[in-house]
């Protein structure tokens, strides 16, 4: 690992990033929150999963997970006197759980109900025409039918806070998986032998969210930190951030995470106030990947300035692997077109920019189809020589990627 300062006067912006904290309270107000609700709407079988997208780190820090559930609905009960005795009485007993699982959620019974109907007198069925066989049929007067509505469950609410532990198991990309499971047991006995047809019908009205609360990224009151990360071809990882109106006795702790929430500090720099006001400072730091990594790993910067106040930048990932590695651009130097050639085709849809070297984006919005291991991408304006660099982003994940680009 190796760190650099560098006074500069033009420099290379890739992407920008706020700083803000990681307390309850925000540095710049109150919190936000995003709710997303379940995918595939109410239980149709007896055991359901439903899909819940997961936070997005790049949004901000998360500092909060809240689940909540509520549940209405109606359990039909009814038999079928088949049998030609008359007013066969039953001793009808119905019971229903209903129980929630998931990831800081463990086993939860929202719903557990008995219901009890003893002495339910029914009317005869029809007479066979023929055969021994009952029916199983309506008397046109439904004198042989017994039905009984039971709500179960009946406004059931459940609200509950996930543990910080489990955080990283709701945050990144894909989605995260909620169980939500319904036990009946329906039993009707009678004295004899005496024939009838059971039906349970359960239908419930099922809601159920998770609401993310985080610290978005936020600008700071004095200077603008602009930050990039990327994989190098020697599949270290590339830190750069620069700073206006730099100050004295600033640290910068450069942290990682594998999930998008428990950082770990991996090295730390002191700031080089320059000696003209308006120049801006350029940071560089590269971090040796060890052999083991596989997989998204995810960078921020911690600020604490002289007074000790801590700041934290926005979140980006890189992915370990050739995935992670910038795409191989060809010619270059480019004229009026460029190949971009992915070590991986990409899962999911891209978007290229070709931004210059002040973080102005030249050509915006060029889409790369999922699966694409080669795109030509033409300019749609003359770009003056120089150095460029084209940026992809997934579409999905929001991962970004950034290879130098020059224009002769």
């Amino acid at each position: 690992m190796r760190f650099k300062s560098l006074p500069v006067c033009i420099l290379i912006i890739y992407t920008v990033l706020h700083l803000n904290t990681t307390q309850a309270q925000c540095s710049t107000g109150a919190p936000q929150t995003i709710t997303v609700f379940m995918q595939g709407g109410s239980p149709d079988l007896l055991f359901n999963t439903y899909q819940f997208e997961k936070f997005n780190p790049s949004l901000g820090t998360l500092t909060g997970i809240s689940f909540h559930a509520t549940t209405s609905g109606t359990t039909v009960l009814q038999i079928i006197n088949g049998d030609t005795f008359d007013n066969l009485t039953k001793k009808i007993t119905f019971q229903r759980t209903d129980e929630i699982e998931g990831p800081g959620l463990g086993t939860i019974t929202i719903n557990d109900t008995t219901a009890n109907y003893p002495d339910t007198a029914i009317r005869a069925g029809l007479v066979p025409p023929t055969g021994d066989l009952p029916p199983y049929e309506m008397n046109d007067d439904y004198s042989n039918v017994w039905t009984v509505w039971a709500d179960a469950p009946d406004n059931k609410v459940f609200d509950t806070v996930i543990d910080p532990a489990y955080f990283s198991d709701y945050s990144g990309s894909g989605n995260v998986n909620i169980d939500y499971n319904i036990y009946p047991y329906f039993s009707a006995l009678s004295a004899g032998k005496h024939t009838s047809k059971d039906y349970v019908t359960l239908a419930t009205n099922l809601n159920m969210s998770i609401t993310y609360t985080y610290c978005p990224n936020s600008v700071l009151p004095v200077g603008k930190l602009d930050f990039f990360a990327r994989a190098t071809e020697n599949a270290n990882v590339q830190l750069n951030w620069t700073k206006e109106h730099e100050g004295n006795n600033i640290v910068y702790e450069v942290e990682m995470s594998t999930n998008g929430q428990d950082f770990s500090p991996i090295g730390t720099m002191q700031s080089q106030k320059p000696a003209v006001a308006s120049t801006i400072v350029r940071y560089e730091y590269e971090y040796n990947l060890p052999g083991s990594a596989n997989g998204k790993l995810y960078f921020r910067i911690k600020q604490t300035d002289a007074a000790g106040k801590v700041q934290y930048s926005a979140i980006r990932s890189i992915t370990t692997g050739s995935r992670g590695a910038s795409p191989i651009l060809f010619p270059n130097p480019a004229t009026d077109h460029v190949t971009i050639q992915f070590g991986t085709a990409p899962k999911n849809r891209l978007r290229a920019d070709v931004i210059n070297s002040i973080g102005q984006v030249v050509e915006r919005g060029t889409d790369i189809p999922a699966g694409t291991g080669t795109a030509q991408l033409r300019f749609k304006s003359r770009l003056a020589s120089g150095v460029y660099f084209l940026r992809t982003i997934d579409a999905i994940t929001g991962e970004q990627q950034v290879s130098k680009l020059v224009i002769r």
